[in-house]
């Protein structure tokens, strides 16, 4: 289990390091810098604060030292929020983009799962036709139109919901559920076919056959091994919902973290741009690793490569 750990977290570390140096030249190859807008700004001003930022030194040099700061966990300052460092800004803005991420993720996972094993024990009737019509469109509609549809719909014609802001109940519920489609679209695909394949195993059949009562086969056996998958899922889905929120967060004005990235965008902060990057990266990979070692916990008989068995 140690080493297995441990090789996951070496391969984590190289991960970061690729999308660290790929964002970084990636990000300096286009034209123009965080200031290029300020064109009114004399130039002996610009040279200066070029000079403040280190951004006339040579591409290299500036890489190597955002590296160092990186190491030591110093994201750097801000091109743009001149009161706040990158750090200050995840630390303040993070919390609100998990809330509705992880609210998303729960709704997703709670309907999701209901949803598939409904519709693979109600397979071809009107239960699992209208189930898989409904995700369907909810995977085919990126979560930016749902969100603008529900708008108009719950705050624009119903004037049931804010429209917008953050900080009640109420604002947080057009988000989540922007949010939550694709994810719970996916979950409930998964788990059907999943169930299907499950419920004609040969374990079931003899379950079955020795007058195990229905429901008790079902749940205790094809639901356990059907809903397995989801865990491998939950990682990627969990990407899939964060890197959502970054336009679903622009669209009802949210101060979360996806909120400043894509400002850091048009206003090329390069230090905000890399910190959310790197961060959103580091989340990634240490929920896939979590997700790896709940396999062992969800099913005993999973033995992670390279360790014992849990």
């Amino acid at each position: 289990m140690f080493r297995y750990v441990a090789r996951r977290i070496g391969a984590g570390v190289l991960v970061l390091w690729i999308v660290t140096t790929l964002t970084f030249f990636l990000m300096h190859a286009i034209p123009g810098g965080p200031f290029t807008a300020d064109k009114e700004l004399p130039e002996a001003v610009m040279k200066n604060i070029n000079a403040r930022y280190h951004l006339n030194d040579p591409l290299f040099k500036q890489y190597t030292d955002y590296l160092a700061h990186l190491v030591r966990g110093d994201l750097g300052p801000s091109f743009r929020y001149t009161t706040e460092n990158v750090n200050q800004i995840i630390s303040r803005s993070f919390p609100v983009s998990a809330t509705i991420g992880a609210l998303a993720l729960v709704l997703a996972v709670v309907l999701g799962i209901p949803a598939g094993i409904m519709a693979a024990l109600r397979q071809n009737r009107w239960q699992d036709n209208a189930a898989m019509g409904l995700t369907t469109l909810l995977i085919s509609v990126p979560s930016f139109i749902v969100a603008t549809l529900l708008m108009y719909i719950f705050a624009y014609k119903l004037r049931w919901l804010p429209a917008a802001l953050w900080g009640s109940p109420k604002q947080a519920v057009m988000p989540v559920i922007a949010l939550a489609g694709f994810p719970m679209a996916f979950i409930a695909r998964l788990v059907r076919s999943n169930m299907l394949e499950v419920m004609g195993q040969d374990y079931v059949r003899t379950a079955k056959a020795k007058g195990m009562p229905g429901y008790i086969v079902i749940y205790r056996h094809a639901v356990r091994n059907a809903i397995l998958p989801v865990v491998t899922i939950l990682g990627p889905l969990t990407a899939a919902i964060l890197t959502g929120s970054l336009v679903v967060e622009k669209i009802y004005a949210i101060p979360g973290l996806g909120q400043h990235f894509v400002n850091s965008i048009f206003n090329r902060d390069y230090t905000v741009i890399m910190g959310v990057t790197v961060f959103y990266a580091a989340l990634v990979v240490l929920v896939n690793l979590l997700v790896d070692l709940a396999y062992v916990v969800v099913d005993p008989r999973i033995k992670l490569e390279g360790g014992s068995e849990a």
